[in-house]
């Protein structure tokens, strides 16, 4: 015997709560419970678990039919109808603010009762089962996102997660260490692994064979490393050891040696004998930085200074092997001078529509033309302008810029191509942002549909509060807000749902030979199904040839950003390309 329908009926007149009650009984609905007041209806709702709730906005108590809906909407999930009289313009709009499922305004017709529950229960299951598929969905890809799919180990996307656990040991022991004791935790050791022959491997037998040789070497990494380590696939054939809090720097190298001489021996790998060389930089937290991504930075730059030392061992890193270390001050110096000389540029990469191939905006990016060391990576000189207190003018003079080219380029080419502009962590908590915005798009202009205000994901992750005060003003000013880099944080969509994003870009870590890559082929799909269901816009970072594209082509993606269709551009080169195109 089918199971009836569950109503639960709040009605100020006792009257009207039995007529409805027949009427819900003549239907085939079981009515499970009726009162006429707030905080009664809630202990019992709780208590009989309906499937639904009819419920009057005049009811009695200190609360009204709105108010309790409220308090409902906050403990458990459960659709709600309102059934009044009262269908003013007022009350429809607090009403509508609790998300009901369905409105009847009284007095009702029989069939119109039934219909209006009948709907609200469907839409109640769809919202339930969309719910359970995005549930499902960001549980696969975090899973997928976090461990590589040849070796099962974590992979760099997880790099921020595995290093806060180790950071939370290394502190709960200093906490609980006596520092008159000779030996305490005062390090936490970074390895940087690089299988330096791998490439030779894999051009001449194969990513079949080399994968199986992978593994193997995995297994050998994990016999030798202790168990509170972490070890990560970074790359094709570069590793992470993240290792436990040491006493002293001598731990690690006295690590570092056993390591050298237990990878000695050959591998045998369907008969063959494989050698496996590698090179192995070390860092040390906190000496030589405080995040993850600086550490690793500079145990890479260690392996550098190996070139002369051959395979099979290992370097501390030292800033006075470095060449940025030298440069610093002098580049300090420059960049103070940069502006007025003239050597920044605004590079525009563009984005482009896949279905019409047609440019829809372009990203605005920094460059410094140095007199001397010609290109330095934004990744280098933007940090050193924040350093130098530099960062807050660089900025105002790119928004500037932007917005005086762009205006040129939307009167000639197009009112809606869009003009990318990434925001910095700095700027999330400048004040006066929304109105350094709107002076640069009012002086030029511009509406603030044109511009598109682009924020990393990490940064997002790092700082959520304040990234969600802020963008939720921007938002409200009119301007667009984009997600980038989306992948390299913790590749979660939790957050979306509090911030009210236009546009999410998918890091090119993901699409990079998709075509070949299985894991990131799933993410990927995933990823652009969940945002579009987000009512999100998709953009794909770093397209650089035709099977990437015919991939996010085939999965319904937006736009995409690329070689394939062109690198960042110059003002006048980037002005040739949109003659070209409109």
């Amino acid at each position: 015997m089918e199971e009836k329908i569950k109503i639960f009926v709040v009605e100020d007149e006792i009257i009207a709560a039995e007529s409805l009650t027949c009427d819900l009984q003549q239907l085939g609905y079981e009515v499970v419970g009726k009162t006429n007041s707030a905080e009664k209806a809630i202990e019992k709702i709780q208590q009989l678990q309906p499937d639904l709730v009819l419920l009057h906005i005049k009811i009695g108590g200190n609360e009204d039919g709105i108010e309790l809906a409220r308090e409902l909407n906050k403990i458990f999930p459960i659709p709600i109808v309102y059934l009044t009289a009262y269908a003013d313009s007022d009350t429809l709009q607090r009403a509508m603010k609790t998300s009901p499922y369905g409105y009847i305004v009284k007095p009702y017709k029989k069939q119109d009762l039934a219909a209006t529950i009948s709907i609200a229960l469907q839409k109640y299951q769809e919202i339930r089962r969309l719910k359970t598929q995005l549930t499902v969905q960001q549980e696969r890809l975090n899973f997928l996102s976090k461990y590589d799919e040849v070796t099962q180990l974590p992979n760099q996307l997880s790099l921020v997660e595995n290093f806060n656990a180790i950071l939370e040991v290394f502190y709960q022991q200093v906490d609980q260490s006596n520092p008159d004791e000779d030996i305490f935790p005062q390090l936490i050791p970074i390895f940087y692994i690089t299988l330096t022959n791998l490439p030779l491997l894999r051009n001449n037998l194969g990513t079949e064979f080399t994968n199986l040789v992978l593994k193997a070497v995995v297994n050998r990494f994990k016999s030798i490393i202790i168990k509170e380590s972490v070890l990560v696939r970074l790359d094709d054939d570069d590793f992470a050891l993240l290792s436990p809090p040491v006493a002293t720097k001598q731990v690690a190298l006295d690590f570092a040696e056993h390591f050298i001489k237990e990878m000695a021996p050959p591998f045998l790998v369907n008969g063959r004998e494989i050698y496996v060389d590698f090179q192995m930089g070390i860092s040390f937290y906190p000496l030589h930085g405080e995040n993850i991504d600086e550490l690793l930075y500079k145990a890479k730059e260690a392996i550098q200074d190996l070139a002369e030392r051959g395979q099979n061992c290992y370097q501390v890193y030292s800033p006075v092997f470095h060449k940025y270390d030298s440069l610093r001050l002098k580049l300090e110096s420059d960049l103070h001078h940069a502006l007025e000389k003239k050597q920044l540029e605004i590079h525009y990469q563009p984005l482009v529509e896949i279905g019409t191939n047609k440019i829809i905006g372009a990203e605005a990016l920094l460059r410094w033309n140095h007199p001397q060391e010609k290109y330095i990576s934004p990744d280098i000189f933007i940090p050193l302008a924040e350093d130098i207190g530099l960062i807050e003018s660089i900025n105002n003079w790119l928004l500037h810029k932007t917005c005086q080219q762009f205006q040129v380029f939307r009167k000639q080419f197009s009112p809606q191509l869009l003009l990318f502009v990434n925001l910095s962590v700095r700027q999330l908590y400048d004040d006066s942002l929304e109105n350094k915005i709107l002076k640069a798009i009012t002086h030029n202009y511009l509406s603030p549909a044109a511009l598109v205000l682009e924020i990393s994901e990490r940064a997002l992750v790092k700082h959520t509060p304040q990234a969600a005060k802020k963008l939720k003003k921007l938002k409200s000013l009119g301007f667009q807000i984009a997600i980038d880099d989306f992948g390299t944080g913790y590749s979660s969509l939790g957050y979306l749902g509090n911030i009210d994003f236009d546009i999410l870009k998918i890091d090119q870590c993901f699409v990079r030979n998709i075509d070949k890559n299985q894991r990131n082929q799933t993410i990927t799909r995933y990823l652009i199904q969940m945002a579009h269901q987000l009512r999100l816009k998709v953009a794909a970072e770093g397209v650089e040839n035709e099977p990437e594209l015919a991939f996010l082509y085939k999965n319904n993606c937006d736009y995409y950003q690329g070689y394939l269709f062109s690198r960042p551009l110059p003002p006048e080169e980037f002005e040739e390309l949109l003659t070209m195109h409109f």
